[in-house]
C-alpha cells in the first residue's frame, strides 16, 4: 500500500532498533496538545525526549518523524502482557487531538482514513496481529488516557484491524466477583498486579466508554468476559 507521507519534520529523539523483526505491536496515542504545529515542533525538539514514528492532523495529513528502524520515545513505562518497555518492539502513532487537558474532542473521519491505512500498511509490512493494536492507557493505565474514551476502537474492528466484542454474553451469577475481573483483564493483557483500578479505567475508555466509573459490576464483568474471548481466538491462529 502506497501511503502519502510528509517527511518536512524529523525527531532527533529515538535509538537504533537492533532488528526490524522484533516489531510486533501499534500504540495509539492522542498528542493532548492544542494544534498540529506545537505538536510536532515538541515532538521534534531535542529537550522534550518524546517523539513518535507518525503523525496524523486532523485533516489526515501523515508526517513521519522517526523512520520504522528507529526506536521511537513514546511509549515510556509501559507493560502489555509479559513485555515491558513496549518502545523496543513498537510502532507509535500520535493523532492531533487536544486531550483532556485542552478540551478533548472527536477524531475526524479524515484521520480514521489515514490512520486505517496506515495501521493496514504496517501490519502488512510487520505481520502484526490484531490483537497488538494498542492505545497508549492499555499500557500505561496509571500514567496515560488516551487516545481516550471518544477514539473509535470499534470502527477500527469494523475494518479487522482491532478487536472488539462481537456479542456481550451473559455468565452464570454465581461466578461474577473481583478475582474473576481480576483474572480477565490479566489474560488480556493489562497490568492488574500493579495498576488494577488504572486498568478497570483503561478498559472503561476502550471498551466501555459511556461507563467510566471504577464500579465493578455485572455490566462490566460480561464486556471483560467477552473481549477476553476475542482476544483469545485472535491469539489461537498465532
Amino acid at each position: 500500500m502506497s501511503l502519502l507521507v510528509c517527511n518536512e519534520y524529523k525527531s532527533p529523539n529515538y535509538n537504533i532498533r537492533k532488528n526490524l523483526d522484533l516489531i510486533d505491536t501499534v500504540i495509539i496515542h492522542y498528542t493532548g496538545m492544542r494544534n498540529a504545529k506545537t505538536a510536532l515542533n515538541y515532538l521534534c525538539n531535542k529537550k522534550s525526549k518524546v517523539s513518535a514514528h507518525y503523525f496524523i492532523n486532523e485533516e489526515g495529513k501523515l508526517w513521519q518523524i522517526v523512520e520504522d528502524k528507529n526506536i521511537a520515545w513514546h511509549a515510556g513505562v509501559s507493560k502489555w502482557l509479559d513485555r515491558k518497555n513496549l518502545n523496543e518492539t513498537s510502532i507509535g502513532i500520535e493523532l492531533e487531538n487536544p486531550g483532556h487537558q485542552h478540551g478533548y474532542k472527536e477524531f475526524t473521519f479524515d484521520q480514521y482514513e489515514m490512520l486505517e491505512k496506515l495501521i493496514n500498511s504496517l501490519i502488512n509490512k510487520y505481520n502484526i496481529k490484531i490483537d497488538r493494536i494498542l492505545g497508549h492507557s492499555d499500557i500505561a493505565p496509571s500514567r496515560k488516557t488516551d487516545p481516550g474514551e471518544k477514539f473509535g476502537w470499534h470502527r477500527l474492528a469494523e475494518k479487522n484491524i482491532s478487536i472488539w466484542p462481537k456479542n456481550i454474553l451473559n455468565l452464570p451469577e454465581d461466578i461474577y466477583s473481583d478475582k474473576l475481573l481480576y483474572n480477565l483483564l490479566s489474560s488480556i493483557g493489562y497490568d492488574v498486579k500493579n495498576h488494577y483500578k488504572d486498568s478497570i479505567m483503561a478498559f472503561k475508555r476502550r471498551f466501555m466508554p459511556s461507563d467510566l466509573n471504577e464500579n465493578i459490576n455485572e455490566a462490566l464483568l460480561k464486556v471483560a468476559y467477552s473481549v477476553n474471548l476475542e482476544f483469545t481466538k485472535v491469539r489461537s491462529l498465532y
